[in-house]
């Protein structure tokens, strides 16, 4: 938002689950005033209970790169879902969509069974994939089973550049011991702000329990506080060890991260001053992702 007040640039979300309507408290959505302050791009885009692919992101992102560029306006691309940022910056393998009775078969399995079977199909995608992140072995195997042909394969094909391709991008990295009490924190406060109500409300919508917008951290957990199943802290305990776990993920896909580049951060705080600078001056080029 600093960076964006001082440079005149656009927000634009990089977020997985900031594309679906009614989840606001538990993505850590803009808020309204924000969104009037500053023009946001790529939130509320779908229902929870409809699939949003990295293709349907890509192919509205682009859109949005496309008449932000045309109105002559700069860019701030921010969230933590590093496939956007990778189908952004290095476009998407050319693989079939995936079919949705394959999809449902391969939902029914543990997260385990996916990983055994996607190690056992295609070892050099396993080796540098998140095997805990359940979407991306289905999407993986899907692939597999419907073309017999591995998605590392089909990622070594040439694909065509992505609409922020040499785009710079910028990680927000903070220290450990910091980052693990704004997490604690920040669950807290949404707990506060009237998470349960809003998954109390997405739980009245048809199939929310199996939906593409229910997988998003902590609102399995709320649900399971709002049947007594599990107490305020408990939940609260379950929600923050998710999101540390999520965070961990995350600074290690920024290690693949070519030409990334690293600004020290406090949560909750502005970076330095060198740093504000410094990403404000990145948009001199357009735009910067972070």
């Amino acid at each position: 938002m600093e960076v964006a007040r001082q440079t005149g640039a656009e927000i634009c979300s990089l977020d997985a689950f900031q594309v679906y309507r009614g989840l606001d408290i538990g993505t850590a959505k803009p808020s309204g005033a924000e969104r009037k302050e500053i023009p946001h791009h790529l939130l509320d885009l779908v229902d929870p209970e409809e699939e949003f692919t990295a293709a349907d992101y890509l192919r509205t992102a682009a859109g949005v790169a496309e008449g932000l560029k045309n109105r002559g306006k700069a860019a701030v691309w921010v969230g933590g879902t590093g496939l956007y940022h990778r189908v952004l910056t290095g476009g998407l393998a050319k693989a079939p969509g995936t079919d949705r009775k394959v999809a449902a078969e391969l939902e029914a399995m543990s997260t385990a069974e996916l990983a055994g079977e996607i190690g056992r199909a295609d070892p050099e995608w396993s080796a540098k994939a998140d095997l805990k992140n359940r979407r991306r072995l289905v999407r993986a195997l899907a692939v597999w089973r419907q073309t017999g042909r591995k998605m590392s394969s089909w990622q070594r094909e040439e694909t065509a550049p992505g609409p922020l391709a040499g785009a710079r991008t910028f990680a927000l990295v903070p220290d450990p011991d910091a980052l693990a009490k704004v997490i604690r924190e920040r669950a807290s406060a949404m707990m506060q702000e009237g998470w349960g109500e809003e998954v109390r409300n997405l739980r009245e919508r048809r199939g929310w329990g199996g939906c593409p917008g229910s997988r998003a951290i902590g609102y399995r957990e709320i649900g399971f506080w709002l049947e007594g199943k599990t107490g305020r802290e408990e939940t609260c305990d379950k929600i923050v060890a998710a999101t540390r776990a999520y965070a961990k993920r995350q600074l290690t896909w920024l290690k693949r991260v070519p030409n990334l580049e690293v600004i020290e951060a406090i949560p909750g705080q502005l970076p330095p001053a060198t740093g504000v600078e410094k990403l404000a001056k990145a948009l001199g080029g357009g735009s910067f992702s972070g």
